[in-house]
């Protein structure tokens, strides 16, 4: 039988130490004066018991993330079966819902890589907060209290590492997870990267004003050599129903197992976790995958989630067999005339991580890193000096390339192996 949420009241002074009482009484002066309780859903029941908590706080967000959705977190949950257990804390101050944190537990490999080459692959009971998973909007020192707690999680053996899923860097929780830890606990040298967001135009012609004149003359030449060379057998079809997975996941994979990223861990399986997200998506009209067929062969994807007035790009490759025509470019511009026309969407979000064509279109971006908390024990401990050290070398490595001009031509060539790996693989 599942078990329901447990709630537990503390008071701010039993509920953390002289540090965090410090940072709570430098951010707030009401904090001494308030009464806590902290809720902890760990089944799916329990978790539908806050789903209106939940839904109200979600839409409220200044940004809604489509991550942090309930749905789309249960989706999640139910796609990976037994190995994943829920984890929600809902803090609530004098009786008011203020802050959840939105995670899961589960068996993690904490995967550390020299370029794309993967040197350590250990395995950890990891609780991750998911994207966009601390809502509510509180004031600073609510965060202190959560950050505490996922500190005591790991104290008392309920999980041996805290992991956030891309953390604003100018947000709170981001400088109190890196401040709050102990030395050996803490993540250290964390990759920051742009998250780029674009507006969308009201039409397509104004997003090529957008564009310098050199740039529009390169797209509409990519668009016209595809177009000439062959003709009526270039099609774009866009899949958003539910008796239509089946096609978006047999053709986005077959796609996706050419390229570097799938050799990494990164692209578009064909698993039953990613059946059961389509599905969800498909059931919840956020689902809008895009395929580029030429001859009837699928050389490129896009899949979109629309939800409110953003889309969010959840996946995109293309075959490197046809990288002269440029696919990807010309599917996302077809994407892009649609979006136009459904004046719904405001903006598209590009996801995580850096890229030449985010760059490009994107008009508006944050930084984000994703960031460790370790448990203070042995295991957990080892595991993140090996990791920081691997990442110091990284790092460095990156830094003199770069500096002597290799650091391209590097990349290129791994990327090539990689790819021609995976063909190797097939055959």
């Amino acid at each position: 039988m599942s078990q329901p949420a447990s709630p537990y009241k503390v008071t701010t002074r039993n509920f953390i130490d002289d540090f965090a009482m410090q940072r709570i009484n430098e951010n707030s002066t009401k904090a001494t004066e308030s009464s806590w309780e902290v809720t902890v859903a760990k089944s799916i029941d329990a978790v539908e018991g806050i789903r209106p908590i939940w839904e109200k706080m979600h839409s409220g967000e200044s940004y809604p993330i489509i991550n942090s959705d309930i749905d789309r977190y249960l989706s999640v949950i139910e796609a990976c079966g037994n190995n994943v257990r829920p984890y929600v804390m809902l803090l609530k101050e004098n009786d008011q819902p203020v802050a959840m944190l939105i995670g899961r537990l589960e068996q993690n490999q904490i995967k550390s890589r020299l370029g794309y080459k993967t040197l350590l692959t250990p395995k950890l009971r990891c609780l991750t907060v998911v994207y966009g998973g601390i809502i509510g909007q509180p004031r600073p020192d609510a965060y202190v209290l959560l950050v505490y707690e996922l500190m005591k999680i790991l104290s008392r053996r309920e999980s041996d590492v805290v992991y956030f899923n891309h953390l604003r860097t100018d947000s709170v929780v981001y400088q109190l997870a890196r401040e709050m830890p102990g030395f050996w606990c803490r993540s250290r040298f964390p990759k920051i990267e742009p998250h780029w967001k674009m507006s969308v135009p009201d039409n397509i012609d104004l997003f090529y004003v957008r564009c310098s004149k050199s740039h529009r003359k390169h797209l509409r030449r990519y668009q016209r050599r595809l177009q000439n060379d062959y003709e009526d057998r270039v099609k774009i079809s866009t899949y958003s129903q539910m008796n239509e997975i089946e096609r978006v996941i047999e053709d986005a994979s077959e796609i996706s197992r050419k390229t570097y990223q799938y050799a990494l861990g990164y692209g578009f399986a064909k698993d039953g976790k990613r059946q059961v997200q389509l599905q969800t998506a498909a059931r919840n009209g956020w689902l809008r995958a895009h395929i580029l067929y030429v001859a009837n062969e699928p050389i490129a994807y896009r899949i979109v989630l629309k939800y409110g007035r953003t889309c969010f790009l959840s996946g995109t490759g293309y075959d490197p067999k046809w990288r002269k025509y440029n696919p990807g470019t010309i599917l996302f511009l077809n994407v892009l005339e649609k979006l136009c026309a459904d004046h719904a969407v405001e903006s598209i979000d590009f996801g995580f991580g850096d890229a030449e064509f985010k760059r490009s279109y994107g008009d508006h971006h944050w930084q984000e890193a994703s960031i460790y908390i370790f448990a203070p024990r042995l295991y957990p401990i080892v595991v993140n000096v090996l990791r920081t050290s691997i990442v110091a070398v990284n790092s460095a490595l990156k830094h003199i390339f770069r500096k002597a001009g290799f650091a391209a031509i590097i990349k290129r060539k791994w990327r090539n192996a990689l790819q021609a790996g995976n063909k190797h693989r097939r055959e």
